[in-house]
């Protein structure tokens, strides 16, 4: 896991985030053993704890075990998949990667983190094995565990990096670049967020999941909110076809629960006036942000129905959806933190 220390503005954004890495081969029994001394820049990373501080930018450090997976494809299709690991002292800024690469002479080569050996990369990739001209990049929060209050540990979890590898005779590289953004959600709790049945105490009302869309006003559908944040998308791995840029294959709402995903959130109204809390949530998006669109965020969660004598669901509370139009146009740009304030 990695360390991250973080600092963010309260209207803007956080610095960008990108790493590098450098790689020496060696001739081995099978395949090519390859080192890969790895320098990361400013990036927000997988398997990391996370706190806010005053300094205006993104930094982290490497646990002691890491890994990626090296991807070779050829013109059609992925001919290896190797896995290259690193071991060494928990939060030092540079890690060496070790692992034999099996692809061969002439293949493009590039890196996935995180590894597809992970519980992470196996829930965020699909498609990566040989023969496979394609692979598919799911939907972020399937692998995010709930959302804790001023906690990036979740966010880092499922970060996307890729990059392409430069052979050079002895010698390789590869720059890792972040295929995810970050939205910190400042989210004020000060009004009942449901009108409970008769009898249903308000402090059993509790808001535990959010949703975030974005909804162009003047689409034919009302109910569109498909048209900038991403759920699946795509990154061809044959030679033919491969531009180091993922495509969307699906945009629509992105779904997270918040603090648990059970009946003991703390997000409620019990013996409090109001509560804040503060929520890092990773997103893809495709496009951007246009002038006059609605980005909507749903706040749910479930309350307990005296009628049913047990906790009824909901996917909004009437006072948990929020609609801020874009009054100027805001480019979501990867590897960057946007922050918004949103009060209940």
């Amino acid at each position: 896991m990695k360390h991250i220390i973080m600092s963010v503005t309260v209207s803007a954004l956080a610095a960008v985030l990108l790493s590098s890495c450098e790689k020496e081969t060696c001739k081995g029994t099978e395949g090519v053993f390859m080192t890969i001394d790895a320098t990361v820049v400013t990036p927000v990373s997988t398997r990391m704890t996370g706190s806010v501080n005053d300094e205006g930018g993104i930094s982290f450090s490497w646990d002691s075990e890491e890994s990626i997976t090296v991807i070779s494809f050829n013109r059609s299709g992925i001919t290896a998949v190797d896995e290259f690991d690193s071991y060494g002292e928990e939060g030092r800024d540079k890690a060496v990667f070790s692992g034999t690469w099996t692809g061969n002479e002439g293949d493009k080569v590039i890196c996935l983190y995180p590894s597809v050996g992970t519980y992470e990369g196996v829930s965020i990739f699909d498609g990566v094995r040989v023969g496979s001209p394609t692979i598919y990049i799911r939907n972020l929060s399937v692998p995010a565990s709930p959302l804790k209050d001023n906690d990036l540990s979740e966010v880092s979890s499922v970060d996307v990096m890729i990059g392409e590898v430069d052979l050079d005779k002895d010698l390789a590289s590869v720059r890792l670049s972040h295929q995810i953004s970050v939205f910190r959600i400042e989210a004020t709790l000060v009004n009942v967020p449901y009108e409970a049945p008769y009898g249903s105490p308000y402090d059993q009302a509790r808001v535990n999941s959010i949703s975030i869309s974005a909804r162009d006003p003047n689409a034919w559908d009302e109910d569109d909110q498909d048209v900038v944040f991403v759920q699946m998308s795509g990154i061809d791995v044959n030679t033919e076809g491969y531009t180091g840029e993922m495509f969307p294959i699906e945009l629509g709402k992105q779904d997270y629960y918040l603090l648990d995903s059970g009946n003991n959130s703390s997000f409620s109204l019990i013996d409090e006036d109001q509560v804040k809390m503060t929520f890092y949530v990773p997103v893809r998006t495709y496009g951007d942000l246009e002038e006059g669109y609605e980005l909507i965020f749903r706040f749910g969660g479930n309350y307990y129905d005296d009628d049913q004598e047990s906790r009824v669901s909901i996917d909004a509370f009437p006072a948990g959806v929020k609609r801020k139009v874009i009054t100027e146009k805001l480019t979501i740009e990867k590897g960057k933190v946007y922050s918004f304030k949103v009060t209940i």
